[in-house]
């Protein structure tokens, strides 16, 4: 975005915030360790409920993608999650299922509201990680979503989405689990 914006250099990854060769170069097959941080993000039945669980190193360790009815979404993640750290989208209809998930285990649900600004410093934080090759991305249906994910520069400042008809549930799930491996004070991680 840089190069495009401040030295009118065109991007060769087509709007692709994290490069297509950076997001290949991150490609790893799943990690043994255990889980150290979730990222949840909540659907029902249009989109994705997607889960991607990073260990201590940010490799994945898990990648779970399904559609169901509520309860047994809570359910199947709480019988996932066990008690790892885990940040969920609480956007919306996210915010009583997180809420939910709080009161049936404390401590080990955070929300996280999608704002345009904090979605923006969400994606930011995993374009640096992927291009920095400080995260891992599951070998799985998260790359094809990675690689099609886009950004566009508004008035307001610059946005990020998967394009129409596509899904963009994983790379939010992978963006939250590496914000909270590398944010929460439950983690030890600054």
């Amino acid at each position: 975005v840089f190069r495009e914006l401040y030295e009118a250099s065109p991007s060769d990854d087509e709007g692709n915030p994290f490069g297509i060769e950076a997001i290949r170069r991150c490609v790893v097959p799943f990690s043994n360790a255990a889980v150290d941080a979730w990222g949840w993000d909540l659907a029902k039945s249009v989109d994705w409920t997607a889960g991607v669980g990073l260990d201590f190193d940010g490799n994945p360790v898990e990648s779970l993608r399904w559609q169901s009815p509520w309860e047994e979404t809570i359910a199947r993640i709480l019988q996932t999650v066990g008690n790892d750290p885990s940040l969920v989208d609480s956007t919306g209809v996210g915010d009583p299922i997180n809420e939910r998930l709080q009161r049936e285990r404390p401590g080990v649900f955070e929300g996280y509201k999608f704002t345009s600004t904090s979605k923006q410093q969400l994606m930011e934080g995993l374009v640096v990680a992927i291009q920095r090759q400080e995260i891992g991305v599951p070998d799985d249906y998260i790359v094809n979503e990675l690689e099609a994910f886009e950004y566009v520069i508004t008035r307001t400042g610059v946005r990020y989405s998967a394009p129409d008809g596509m899904h963009d549930d994983g790379v939010m799930a992978l963006a939250l689990a590496n914000h909270h491996l590398r944010h929460s004070p439950t983690q030890g991680l600054f």
